[in-house]
């Protein structure tokens, strides 16, 4: 049986960092920690995380020169969400990269392509969180140099991808070259992939990259909402600055491959954030592990809401989603 290196070196990673932050954990601290919650919090917590999820669906949506309604585009965001948080390999990509194809003219490279500038851009937006909030965080050390590395990476990507749009026949000219080794049917299928990618790069254009831009930055503000409610409900009179600080440390170690969901790295970067705040890690551990569990809730329920209305089963969509990888449509 073939053995999936990546997911194994995903889950020896989110081990690892659960265990150095459980093993200095008093287990009736973080019982007491979470026996004292305000859970009260939940509630504005997860209307911000709603309000998140459908200006992502709306900032995808312009990427996609709204060739999906903002209904189509809202369940199937919150479908891949849900196959992410449940299985490796995030096929919830996958997954919904086959939705758009079946219900509009966009081809599934379009949509990976709308795909990797909405990740582009979430990483951008997030560093520029971070940098905003760096003043009043107690050091920026660490978390400064992590999140100048991955926006560096993020605005060279974009720059890129855009540019390789700008020139997609010379970058297409000089692929057939490189790739001239490969058996023939195998390159043209490569290469008729390759265009078709850089023509959703090319379609998207500086106007819409701007405007969802401008909705990555409102987003994100409704993620940093959320996470500060809950926040609210672990430490009393939590600044919103502690709030940023810690959804941007998430953000960023979500980006290291892990186990699906994120599990362990996600508390890892909750508890090493709060830190440096001098939050106990107890109280830290059982805010993140709420945090982590309550967003996978709400991700969860707009999800399987997402393939009810959608006439889809989890089966189904997980089957058509490796179909994908393993022979994407034309």
């Amino acid at each position: 049986m073939k053995i999936n290196w990546r997911l194994v070196v995903g889950i020896l990673i989110s081990l690892v960092a659960f265990w150095l932050i459980v093993k200095d954990v008093d287990p009736a601290q973080m019982v007491a920690a979470f026996t004292k919650a305000n859970y009260w919090w939940l509630i504005p917590s997860s209307l911000f995380m709603f309000v998140a999820m459908w200006l992502r669906a709306q900032r995808w949506r312009v990427l996609l020169d709204h060739r999906v309604s903002l209904v189509s585009s809202f369940h199937f965001s919150n479908i891949g969400n849900l196959l992410n948080n449940v299985l490796p390999m995030r096929l919830g990509e996958l997954a919904r990269a086959y939705l758009v194809s079946r219900r509009s003219s966009v081809s599934v490279m379009q949509c990976f392509s709308t795909i990797i500038v909405e990740r582009l851009l979430d990483v951008l937006t997030v560093f520029g969180f971070l940098m905003i909030v760096l003043p009043f965080a107690p050091t920026d050390e660490v978390f400064a140099k992590a999140g100048a590395v991955m926006a560096g990476i993020a605005f060279a990507g974009v720059l890129g991808l855009f540019v390789a749009a700008a020139w997609r026949e010379k970058v297409i000219g000089i692929t057939q070259k490189v790739s001239a080794w490969l058996p023939a049917s195998l390159r043209e299928k490569f290469l008729h992939q390759a265009d078709d990618f850089l023509r959703g790069i090319q379609s998207i254009g500086l106007r819409k990259l701007l405007i969802s831009a401008a909705w990555s930055i409102v987003l994100w503000m409704g993620w940093i909402g959320g996470s500060w409610m809950m926040l609210l409900a672990f430490v009393p009179g939590a600044a919103w600055s502690m709030a940023v600080f810690v959804t941007c440390a998430l953000a960023l170690g979500l980006t290291i491959p892990s186990a699906p969901s994120g599990a362990g790295l996600y508390e890892a970067a909750g508890v090493a954030a709060l830190a440096l705040f001098k939050i106990p890690n107890d109280v830290a551990l059982a805010f993140s592990i709420a945090l982590h569990v309550h967003g996978f809730i709400v991700v969860s329920f707009f999800g399987v809401y997402g393939l009810d209305r959608e006439g889809q089963s989890f089966k189904g969509i997980t089957n058509a989603a490796q179909g994908v990888s393993a022979a994407p449509p034309q």
